[in-house]
């Protein structure tokens, strides 16, 4: 587990957030330091799908300074495909809630529907799928919605269903915010019937500017916990606390932020957002919990992830003892019933049709998914230390989180 920047990462992780700075603050951004890569700056971008900015910092900086030609037909490219982008799934998304609003459908969206209002430009923050709250109850007219504008139902558990679109439209729709063994899963539940109807929408509604930041934050969190969050997540933090700070209403967040425990969770957000973007900041050196977040690229790092899971895994919740390595590498190739059933309804039913479960889980990935990579998925089962393993509860401890 990589868990330090260099000298020369931070140089350019550095420049890069005053390019990041630059556009979210609408200011000139500063020249490079000198030997600075900037197609290694660009990859940073790339890294954390925050593109479009990079783009818009160069296009900004190529006034002033000697961009090579060949980066600079690259930017004016590519921040036109992330403009195209935005246009086309802004028309489907709204053309979608148009169609819940005529069928009568109540619906709330989430996360990166809003979010992206919040920077200076919407093509700024990408987002690979729309999440939107629903009524269970809904669920058949729902379906038909979705295929009446040509998208196709693709799968569903206990908390989701998913439908896509060719050739970038990807929508989750949620019965609730949080999975019900979420310990935190009654403070935000009814959302749907909290919320209020939206300015020009006759069903489509809006979280509180409070419950949504309590709702972001818990999302952070999970991701933070589990395999890390990357700068787009602490930029998000900065549009909006940044845009809505002055409306909050800060003693109730303080209640519900102890109550979920994440108090110095949100704080260290929050500090972390200012010293990296406030506008003319020029970071000279990051804590061990910043270097956690740049080098958890986008959502997370998938060796972090499994180390993460697998070190969850190997403790018995009812008895506190931990299994064996060996045992426990077994384990996560083959699932216990609780989440298996949790893909596979049917082995809560029937737990004596696990095997078969554990078959069309393996079948999937491997033929339908093809989503496996042995070499590296053995590798990141087994190969993480217990000094990683303890780095890791380090920088959890850092942020307030409880490491059992």
């Amino acid at each position: 587990m990589i868990k330090h920047l260099n000298d020369a990462q931070k140089k350019e992780y550095a420049y890069y957030l005053t390019l990041v700075s630059s556009v979210l603050n609408g200011t000139e951004p500063q020249l490079p330091y000198e030997n600075c890569n900037l197609d290694h700056i660009r990859q940073i971008s790339n890294d954390t799908r925050m593109d479009a900015i990079f783009d818009e910092a160069v296009l900004m900086l190529s006034k002033k300074y000697s961009v090579s030609d060949k980066l600079l037909s690259y930017v004016k490219n590519n921040l036109n495909h992330w403009i195209y982008i935005d246009t086309m799934m802004k028309y489907e998304i709204e053309s979608l809630l148009k169609s819940f609003d005529e069928g009568k459908i109540y619906n709330l969206p989430m996360k990166g529907y809003f979010l992206k209002e919040d920077y200076p430009n919407s093509f700024e923050r990408s987002i690979s799928d729309y999440d939107i709250l629903f009524d269970i109850n809904d669920i058949d007219s729902i379906k038909n919605i979705f295929k009446q504008n040509g998208y196709k139902f693709k799968k569903n558990d206990d908390q989701q269903y998913h439908f896509v679109k060719a050739p970038f439209m990807y929508i989750e729709m949620h019965r609730s915010l949080l999975k019900k063994d979420n310990i935190n899963y009654s403070l935000l539940e009814n959302q749907l019937e909290k919320a209020k109807v939206r300015d020009g929408y006759s069903y489509s509604k809006e979280m509180t500017l409070e419950d949504y930041y309590i709702y972001m934050l818990l999302h952070s969190a999970k991701h933070f916990s589990e395999g890390g969050i990357g700068i787009r997540m602490i930029a998000d933090e900065y549009v909006f606390y940044k845009k809505y700070s002055d409306q909050l209403n800060q003693k109730y967040l303080s209640e519900q932020f102890e109550k979920l425990g994440i108090t110095l969770f949100e704080k260290k957000l929050r500090e972390i957002s200012l010293k990296w973007f406030s506008k003319g900041s020029e970071v000279k050196d990051f804590d061990d919990v910043e270097e956690y977040i740049l080098l958890s690229m986008t959502l997370g790092r998938l060796d972090v992830a499994v180390m993460s899971e697998m070190e969850r895994q190997r403790v018995n919740t009812k008895t506190g003892r931990k299994k064996s390595r060996f045992a426990n590498f077994i384990s996560s190739l083959f699932p216990n019933k609780t989440y298996m059933a949790n893909k596979y309804p049917f082995v809560e039913k029937m737990p004596i049709l696990l095997p078969y479960s554990w078959a069309c889980m393996w079948c999937r990935r491997i033929f339908i998914d093809r989503n496996i990579n042995i070499k590296k998925g053995f590798n990141n089962r087994t190969s993480y230390t217990d000094d990683d393993v303890s780095y890791f509860n380090y920088i959890q401890t850092e942020v307030g989180f409880d490491v059992k």
